[in-house]
């Protein structure tokens, strides 16, 4: 430290620079070189970094990226902006994938079921979430995504105050843009979560025909037992056509 303090001295009377100007751009100097690394990450970064929420099954999901990926991938109440809860225990009793159904539900609100989806668990739900998400990023409209979400959100507020005021005006178109929203994010989920279940029925299908036997080996297949009255008589029945080829190879 007391070579650059020194060093600085010099640059100051050999310049004839203020001492306070030379440690001052000593100091931004520094404070650049050590901000340079950061801040070059962050313009670097991909722009679909700021799309970071995205409202899908009638709730609002909130993730992060780390290394291109998406992480911390969760669910939160459009309305309180508090974590739900999910309940999918019947996805563990249940086989067919119709009768598999995930809840979202908000303890905050009065534990009221904010939304499902129908044909697996919450890790399910997850892959469909991150799929959507990747959709919009790879076919460039996650912009227009999260301006739609940031108004929905917007409206869930105006419609939380509205209920308080008890303007029923106010409720009705509020909640008919927030309908229109709702349901322009989850058309293009539905063909997603068809096309998900889909694949998963065939695989299924084709498991189910894969151990189902088609044809029993000739080893395996059990011939029919006589008894021994059935014996008796087809011996002698055999007798008797002997008997008679015998008589007639005579005559």
């Amino acid at each position: 430290m007391e070579k650059i303090f020194s060093l600085l001295t010099r640059i100051s009377e050999l310049y004839a620079i203020p001492q306070w100007a030379v440690n001052s751009g000593a100091i931004a100097i520094c404070i650049i070189l050590i901000a340079f690394p950061f801040v070059a990450r962050y313009l670097m970064r991909p722009k679909y970094y700021k799309f970071r929420e995205l409202i899908l099954f009638k709730v609002l999901w909130r993730w992060k990226y780390k290394k291109g990926d998406v992480i911390g991938l969760w669910c939160y109440c459009p309305k309180c902006q508090s974590m739900l809860m999910v309940d999918d225990e019947n996805c563990r009793s249940e086989e067919t994938l119709q009768h598999k159904i995930t809840y979202f539900v908000c303890p905050a609100c009065g534990g009221n079921e904010l939304g499902r989806v129908v044909g697996g668990d919450r890790r399910y739900v997850l892959s469909l979430v991150r799929r959507e998400i990747w959709r919009h990023i790879r076919e460039g409209t996650y912009n227009e995504v999260a301006s739609a979400t940031k108004e929905a959100l917007d409206i869930y507020v105006k419609l939380e105050e509205a209920k308080a005021e008890n303007n029923a005006e106010a409720l009705a178109t509020l909640e008919e843009k927030a309908e229109s929203i709702e349901t322009a994010l989850e058309e293009s989920v539905e063909e997603i979560s068809q096309s998900a279940t889909e694949e998963c029925e065939d695989t299924l299908h084709v498991k189910d025909t894969e151990l189902v036997p088609t044809d029993l080996p000739t080893s395996t297949k059990e011939e029919p037992k006589l008894s021994q009255e059935d014996r008796s008589a087809e011996e002698i029945e055999a007798v008797i056509r002997e008997e008679k080829e015998i008589k007639k190879d005579g005559v």
